[in-house]
């Protein structure tokens, strides 16, 4: 291989660094297909994923939709001879050390030429060399990345800039898979913590946005004209700076975040994580209207002593604001919880509280 240039070897230390970015497979193999044309000239270059139990292929690609020979069943006709191909033939991903090849490392050129899969794929485009190299990933598919061309042959100017990269891009899809799964796992999570009308936000260690779910987007947004999608709102941001490291050395949970708007009421609190902090924001209305519990199936009077009750009012207060004895109230407690079917005034005043904020939300 012939000494690589200055401009080379900055253009691959510059791919590398991008490679490492990507935090979805999908968004890898897009990210691939652009920046490998920067340092291997070619027609075309493909990222392709290929289970061949299933007889299923997909790829990201610079083949243009446009082009003349274009044909709008290329997946199916490929599915059905991809067999036929050279390099999914002789390379087996369970091997260590896998090194790009062109096609004539596998077939001569007459061979190649009588295949259903060249002549019903690669003639069309005009593609008589490849230039590629298998991609280790988890899951049955097949990866590979291959770069086309019409008429000149690949040199080994181009198998030693893709060989220098082949490590990187195995490491990057690897992270980007891993990535991928945390980010649907975080999601599943942040999902979880959404009950009784709450909302989840992941922050990393400096404080800035991992995730958010959406409930937790349009609440930032009502309470604090909120526009930068990386940072948390100032007041919280402040608070939660405040705090420093008591959110992890201390045992006793800290003080909630606490604003009020339009007779409503926003808690933030911290929830400890080794990987930074997830808040979990609640809102809830300031007064609770027998209006607001109609979702609960109750008579009127029982809407109104659980609307009493959710305001932290005993029953002789409830029995003096309605002008009923303490017996009828304590009776009307006691069907109230069973068609609630919960045993405790706590329990009723957490659905009356749920009912209420998820009618005036």
């Amino acid at each position: 291989m012939k000494q690589m240039r200055q401009r080379d070897l900055r253009a691959i230390l510059e791919i590398v660094e991008e490679l490492y970015s990507y935090r979805t497979p999908e968004e890898c193999e897009v990210g691939m297909v652009r920046s490998l044309h920067r340092v291997i000239g070619c027609d075309s270059f493909h990222m392709s994923g290929i289970d061949p139990i299933m007889r299923r292929a997909r790829w990201s690609s610079s083949w243009s939709s446009g082009q003349p020979s274009f044909r709008p069943d290329i997946r199916a006709v490929f599915e059905r001879h991809m067999h036929e191909h050279p390099f999914l033939a002789h390379w087996d991903h369970r091997r260590e050390g896998l090194r790009p090849a062109v096609l004539s490392d596998f077939v001569s050129q007459p061979a190649w030429h009588e295949t259903a899969l060249y002549n019903e794929i690669y003639r069309p485009f005009h593609i008589e060399h490849m230039l590629g190299v298998a991609v280790r990933a988890s899951g049955p598919c097949k990866m590979h990345v291959v770069a086309m061309r019409a008429t000149v042959d690949f040199n080994d100017r181009d198998r030693g800039t893709l060989a220098l990269l082949t490590p990187h891009l195995e490491a990057a899809y690897r992270y980007a898979e891993t990535a991928g799964d945390l980010r649907a796992q975080l999601a599943t999570l942040l999902q979880g913590l959404e009950v009784d009308g709450s909302a989840a936000i992941h922050v990393g260690r400096d404080r800035r946005i991992r995730h958010m779910s959406p409930h937790a987007q349009g609440l930032l947004i009502a309470y604090f004209h909120w526009t930068d999608w990386s940072r948390l709102p100032v007041p919280i941001d402040d608070w939660l700076r405040r705090l420093g490291t008591a959110t992890e050395t201390s045992f006793t949970p800290p003080k909630p975040f606490v604003v009020e708007r339009d007779g409503r009421r926003l808690t933030v609190q911290i929830l400890r994580s080794h990987g930074g902090p997830f808040l979990l924001l609640n809102e809830r209305k300031l007064h609770i209207s027998p209006e607001d519990l109609v979702s609960l199936g109750l008579s009127p009077r029982e809407t109104e002593v659980l609307a009493w009750l959710a305001h932290g009012k005993r029953n002789a207060e409830i029995a003096d604001i309605l002008g009923l004895s303490p017996a009828t109230i304590k009776h009307c407690l006691e069907r109230i919880y069973g068609k609630l079917d919960v045993g405790t005034r706590a329990a009723a005043t957490a659905l009356a509280v749920a009912a209420a904020g998820s009618r005036g939300r």
